[in-house]
């Protein structure tokens, strides 16, 4: 088997079963898909792996399938996003046909309720990993850390559309930089005239 080809064996394999056990969408598969690509793997850079998370955010649709869209590609091309994007789809099509009349005739339980009250609580903790392992190597400054605190304000306080704090965020970036570059200049300005 050709290392292309046993990419996207192993894309679809970790795709399908990640998407037919992880409930509570894409971003509580972020702690496993980044176990799987970055640490066991090393397909990914955990700077990849941001980039890809920023990104899958800022597109319209399905997180789960944004990111095996996004991460099928920078792993295997177009033949490993439509791999990614088919095995990301498969199990929850599956699941929906499937259980669609079993959740009417239970939906009502109290046995039901307790059940997703469970699994509900299961998918905080795997939201909160990911955003703890995502935070680490980029929460390392005043700056990253008042962006961030910003788009959570603006986000919770202000509904703003995720795309606006994301372009936001940029333009912070970019700002800052600018800022830097100027400073630096004028030491250099300072240091040459002296």
């Amino acid at each position: 088997m050709s290392e292309p080809e046993g990419r996207l064996r192993i894309l679809f394999r970790v795709f399908f079963s990640l998407s037919a056990v992880t409930l509570g969408g894409g971003i509580a598969m972020l702690p496993l898909i980044s176990r799987e690509f970055v640490e066991k793997r090393r397909w990914l850079s955990q700077e990849d792996m941001l980039d890809t998370v920023a990104i899958m955010q800022a597109m319209p649709g399905i997180i789960a399938m944004n990111m095996g869209v996004l991460i099928g590609h920078r792993c295997a091309g177009w033949r490993g996003a439509l791999v990614a994007l088919s095995a990301s789809l498969l199990p929850p099509f599956l699941a929906i046909v499937l259980l669609a009349t079993l959740i009417m005739a239970i939906q009502g339980t109290a046995a039901a309720q307790q059940a997703f009250l469970g699994v509900r609580a299961a998918v905080c903790g795997l939201i909160l990993i990911a955003v703890l392992k995502l935070a680490r190597p980029v929460l390392r400054d005043w700056f990253t850390i008042v962006v961030a605190a910003g788009c959570f304000v603006a986000l919770v306080f202000f509904n703003l559309n995720a795309i606006w704090l994301i372009i936001g965020g940029a333009l912070a970036g970019l700002l800052q930089s600018a800022v830097s570059l100027w400073r630096r200049r004028s030491r250099k300005a300072e240091g040459g005239q002296a």
